[in-house]
């Protein structure tokens, strides 16, 4: 059975909150803090770290909170950057989905 890329993206209706997204992942850090982990994101969450939590605190609430985006609009993007872009994520290329599912700069 083929999954397609309707079927990813509902995956994303109905998500609330960061942890809804990061209930969807499975994720064991291979490498904690080591080479190879910072240009890539995670989806999930790993014991204490929350990668999706970090990227809201610091690339998407002073937009929220300038209202130039909704809380609701930040987590759906999150969780569509996390369905759309292919494991491994770059960051980069989360951060540039990101920018255009939301129409600001990161």
């Amino acid at each position: 059975m083929t999954i397609s890329r309707f079927d990813e993206l509902t995956k994303c209706v109905g998500i609330k909150s960061i942890k809804d997204i990061n209930d969807q992942y499975d994720y064991k850090d291979e490498k904690p803090k080591g080479d190879g982990d910072s240009p890539v994101v995670a989806c999930g969450q790993n014991d204490s770290y929350n990668e999706l939590q970090n990227i809201y605190d610091n690339k998407l609430a002073s937009f929220v909170s300038s209202q130039r985006i909704t809380e609701k609009e930040a987590i759906h993007a999150l969780c569509e950057a996390c369905r759309e872009l292919k494991n491994p994520r770059g960051r980069d290329d989360f951060y540039k989905y990101l920018s255009k599912k939301l129409s600001i700069s990161i």
